[in-house]
């Protein structure tokens, strides 16, 4: 009878506990979300959930004693429920073919071929009410993240009169996404942007400037428009450079490309100069208001870039805040305003 009340408070909790702190994360990240929008956070309901998983876990642990003393076959009871805390991912059917998978040390992934390997895309989260994926896409180098937004149910196909998406390739540090997830959809919720479907290469620049491979690959599997244009860059710090980049070399592929800060290209010298340059080239580079080196960098390419056919670079350094982070939800909140801008005059072209 030992064993089994023991074998009960394991499961109840540990189930119990792991859902309380999963739902005690989400309400910290809803209210942490908040700032953006100038709310204070209240981490009450934060501090409950919280304190709930504390005693649901301590259950857990209850019980794992009461097997070791119990008898023989309670190590094994025991080690599965440390083995089994991570809630199973879940596929989403309007994304097919998509299926979970195993993590996979990066080392192998790097030596896989990409060309040849399934689409393997896994659900890892929702951040600032979307939905995250984590994996591999054919003939896409790396591991990628796709994150759909809020909005995306209203956009898969399966609603009347419902159009598809654009989209946006992120090139940002790892560490730096869960800030652009949040100035995405905060751009939406403010009512100035339209919702995208965003896609982040692990490596910012593995594709260089020519990402063609990923968004065929990222459209055959999630409803991103397929007409021109239909795509835009946006690149934050370390991947600014190759966000402008591959407006630069491919403006007719993009609506247009924001850089936030960081280093930025500079243009290929030959016999034309800047004239050379394929029209029709769109940037908006913004850096914070203490950003002086971004600025300068800004400046230089605007310079660089005159005479550039039919061009249009925008420069912006107004954004100030208390933080880094809170500079950088705004700046990506004005990239979103920026993109859907040019999103609307390239449907008139």
């Amino acid at each position: 009878m030992t064993l089994w009340w023991s074998a009960a408070l394991i499961a109840a909790g540990a189930t119990l506990g792991v859902g309380l702190a999963g739902s005690a994360f989400g309400a910290w990240r809803e209210e942490r979300a908040g700032r953006v929008y100038e709310l204070t956070p209240r981490y009450v309901r934060v501090a409950g959930r919280g304190l709930a998983a504390a005693v649901a876990l301590l259950a857990a642990v209850v019980g794992a004693v009461m097997s070791a003393v119990g008898g023989p076959g309670s190590n094994g009871s025991g080690e599965g429920m440390g083995n089994g805390a991570a809630p199973a991912e879940q596929p989403v059917a309007a994304v097919a073919p998509v299926r979970p998978s195993s993590p996979q040390p990066d080392s192998d992934r790097a030596h896989a071929s990409a060309s040849a390997a399934p689409a393997v895309l896994a659900v890892v989260g929702q951040p600032s009410g979307g939905r995250l994926y984590l994996g591999t896409l054919p003939g896409v180098p790396g591991r990628v993240r796709v994150w759909v937004p809020a909005q995306y149910g209203a956009h898969d196909g399966t609603h009347p009169g419902s159009a598809a998406l654009q989209g946006i390739v992120v090139r940002a540090p790892q560490g730096e996404l869960a800030e652009v997830w949040e100035g995405l959809a905060g751009a939406v919720t403010a009512g100035h942007a339209n919702p995208f479907v965003a896609v982040a290469p692990e490596d910012p620049c593995a594709l260089a400037a020519d990402d063609t491979a990923l968004r065929g690959a990222v459209a055959g599997r999630f409803r991103v428009a397929s007409r021109s244009r239909s795509w835009a860059e946006l690149g934050v710090d370390g991947g600014s450079s190759c966000a402008v980049a591959a407006e630069l070399t491919h403006p007719d592929a993009y609506a247009g490309a924001a850089a936030l800060g960081g280093a930025l290209p500079r243009p290929a010298a030959s016999g034309g100069g800047a004239s050379s340059l394929p029209p029709g080239i769109r940037l908006a580079l913004a850096q914070a208001h203490r950003d002086t080196a971004g600025q300068a960098e800004a400046n230089r390419l605007r310079s660089a870039l005159q005479g550039a056919p039919d061009a249009a670079v925008r420069l912006s350094s107004v954004v100030r805040d208390a933080t880094t982070g809170r500079e950088r939800f705004r700046l990506v909140r004005m990239a979103a305003d920026y993109v859907t801008e040019e999103f609307a005059a390239a449907a008139h072209h």
